[in-house]
């Protein structure tokens, strides 16, 4: 779903935490664990963003449950929940929290919250790269083959010789 308003860059920067040191603190532990979590093929980034913000969310007493289908949310809950993201930008995740709590629609509002959240913190961490590995390991692994390779071929080509 689209914010109500583009966000400028130092909105997306701050996330929802109430300092820049505490948004940097998120950042480097979702890439320490994208670091030694992510495998060759398997694309875990926006599940670790998902269970990282989860942490966040239990820091403020709420629980949100990770599923694989989410609930069908009408449309109201959607403009509600926008709603409650731009609070959590504009301010804090606690803020956002709060008047959640408040809402006829709570805690399926949470449960929205919590994947508007992800998404948006997602494509503000894609957008800072910070998801990217490095290419390296890759590059000496095709090099090291490539030498084995031609290895291999001059081998058997003077072998016959």
């Amino acid at each position: 779903m689209p914010s109500s308003r583009e966000r400028t860059p130092t909105e997306r920067e701050t996330l929802v935490f109430p300092t820049p040191e505490a948004a940097q603190e998120f950042r480097e532990r979702v890439g320490e664990r994208l670091e030694n979590e992510q495998r060759p093929g398997i694309g875990r980034t926006r599940e670790i963003v998902g269970d990282e913000l989860a942490r966040e969310f239990a820091k403020e007493g709420e629980h949100v449950q990770l599923i694989n289908q989410p609930w069908e949310h009408t449309p109201a809950e959607h403009e509600e929940v926008q709603g409650l993201v731009d609070v959590a930008f504009a301010k804090d995740l606690p803020a956002a929290v709060r008047q959640a709590k408040t809402s006829p629609h709570y805690p399926r509002n949470l449960d929205l919250l919590h994947d508007l959240l992800t998404g948006e913190m997602y494509d503000a961490l894609r957008q800072g790269r910070l998801n990217q590995q490095p290419a390296w390991g890759y590059i000496i692994v095709t090099l090291i083959l490539l030498i084995l390779l031609l290895g291999l071929f001059l081998w058997f080509h003077y072998s016959l010789a």
